[in-house]
């Protein structure tokens, strides 16, 4: 039997046959991408149609895998349960055999061919940060629900076409263009870029702005409304200039926010952009809570992408790592993400008091504190909650929350042993110095990094905020800044979580609390 191929399939597939017409042609100098064109012509079907120009370099069989989740999304997906109508052939549309010895692969019996063309259709009825989404007016794909890869330990280029319907005007994507420079076509060095890379095409509104050389770019698609696309950017900016100050750098040169009003609501970060999506927009402008949802997200462009627990990368898609470093990577980017939002001057101390009471309420109403530690609540976070939500709140304690919190008072327990000289914010740039890239770090590691930031022995501080279960003491970091909790207005109640600035307040707790959050309100 023969299949009728494209002629962008054929046309690749002998560009890369020319390459080398052995199996002694196919070198670690000459590795051949994979090469993938995505075809989306009916939309109101919710499909894609793929097809996949694979080098079998002289294998008799070559094994082909999905990913069973995606980082930075902690929980078990069935990706290949969207995929329909898998077959494989020659570039002369000769039928290959495929076996599948599990859910999430395919086995191919090259019969001698050095190139294996893959088709399969993508059912893409989900609109999520981690799975596929295909409308009338709309696609968005994630990489790990997308891209069927070989079953290899080499690093191999991936290249990736996209085909749109003619009322489509765009693709918006973190990917470097291709060398050839053609529209939507796409080059990552390896299969992690490709699948730490969204794609979203339609109509989109895209307004770009410029931080230190590296150009940004906020993508708006979907159920926009009112919503006023060029303030959104415009408050971005000023978070992202932030984190350049607190940083000292920017570790890309090009960064895309995604932000889709479709349905649902949720964020995922990449190394060079973020996925949003929320059902439509209610406002024209941003909320507060928006502004601290996507400085999260953006903060994990330097804590958790670059600087990282060593569990989380490489990264093995088959087989989930564990990690007790979660709270490291969420929590105080949870922390952090707030914190930068009033430092760009987008909010007032009140407002980032608030938020950070809200974070300790959740936390002192929650009797799973007790039961659980931070460490274990980063490291069930397969089996005890989606991706560290939702969890039983009797028995669990969420690491954004705790992790928060806990960020909260190591920044004020060490800028007290410093006399204000030094915080966490050193701790995080020392960490980063060390530990970013291929590294990683070990739970110790960033404990003994926040000890020499300190300048004193931290392991006991350490034990009880995170390895233990027992109650967190406030009252060290509310003296410093001098804060306190509110009085409940409910006699029977002793008081509340809610932080307040106390009227009493010396000077010196004044410059404090002013120094911490860099701003006297909206600037």
């Amino acid at each position: 039997m023969q299949k009728k191929l494209s002629w962008r399939v054929v046309f690749s597939a002998v560009l890369i046959l020319l390459v080398g017409l052995s199996a002694q042609a196919w070198t670690a100098q000459t590795i051949q991408p994979i090469v993938y064109t995505i075809k989306v012509s009916a939309p109101e079907t919710h499909y894609a149609e793929v097809e996949v120009i694979v080098p079998a370099e002289g294998s008799e069989i070559i094994e082909m895998m999905m990913p069973v989740w995606s980082p930075g999304f902690y929980r078990v997906q069935d990706y290949a349960s969207k995929v329909e109508d898998l077959s494989a052939s020659t570039p002369d549309g000769s039928t290959l055999q495929v076996d599948r010895p599990k859910n999430n692969r395919w086995r191919i019996q090259t019969s001698g061919t050095p190139i294996v063309v893959l088709s399969y259709r993508l059912f893409c009825n989900s609109v999520s940060v981690t799975t596929n989404w295909i409308g009338d007016d709309l696609a968005v794909l994630n990489g790990p629900a997308t891209f069927i890869t070989l079953v290899e330990q080499i690093r191999r280029p991936h290249e990736v076409r996209i085909e749109l319907p003619e009322v489509w005007e765009q693709v918006m994507t973190s990917l470097n263009s291709a060398p050839d420079g053609l529209p939507n076509h796409f080059r990552a060095d390896d299969y992690d870029i490709l699948v730490d890379s969204p794609i979203v095409a339609g109509n989109l509104i895209v307004n770009e702005f410029e931080v230190d050389g590296s150009k940004h770019y906020m993508v708006d698609a979907g159920d926009i409304g009112q919503w006023d696309s060029q303030r959104a950017a415009q408050d971005l900016e000023k978070i992202v200039q932030e984190n350049r100050r607190f940083w000292g750098f920017l570790p890309y040169d090009k960064y895309v926010f995604l932000n889709v009003f479709r349905r649902g609501g949720g964020g995922l970060e990449h190394k060079n952009s973020t996925l949003l999506t929320a059902s439509s927009a209610r406002s024209s402008t941003p909320s507060l809570s928006w502004l601290m949802f996507v400085s999260h997200e953006y903060f994990h462009a330097f804590n958790v992408k670059r600087l990282r627990p060593v569990e989380l990368g490489p990264f093995d898609y088959e087989n989930p790592p564990r990690t007790s470093g979660l709270w490291i990577s969420e929590g105080l980017t949870t922390y952090y993400g707030d914190l930068l939002v009033i430092r760009s001057g987008l909010c007032s101390p009140q407002d980032f008091l608030s938020r950070l009471s809200s974070n300790i309420e959740r936390l002192q109403n929650t009797p799973g504190r007790l039961v659980q530690t931070l460490e274990q609540s980063s490291l069930d976070v397969w089996t005890s909650g989606m991706s560290g939500i939702g969890g039983d709140n009797a028995t669990t304690v969420s690491y954004y929350v705790k992790g928060a919190v806990v960020g909260f008072l190591l920044d004020a327990k060490i800028q007290s042993l410093t006399g204000g000289m030094k915080s966490l914010d050193d701790v995080m740039r020392l960490a980063y110095q060390r530990y970013s890239g291929e590294r990683g770090f070990t739970q110790v590691q960033f404990n003994e990094t926040a000890e020499e930031v300190a300048g004193v022995d931290l392991k006991e501080w350490f034990r009880i905020a995170v390895s233990s279960s027992e109650e967190l003491d406030y009252a060290e970091a509310l003296d410093w800044f001098g804060l306190r909790f509110a009085e409940s207005d409910v006699k029977e109640q002793a008081g509340t979580w809610k932080l307040e600035i106390l009227e009493e307040a010396t000077e010196s707790q004044k410059n404090r609390l002013q120094q911490w959050l860099g701003s006297d309100g909206n600037k």
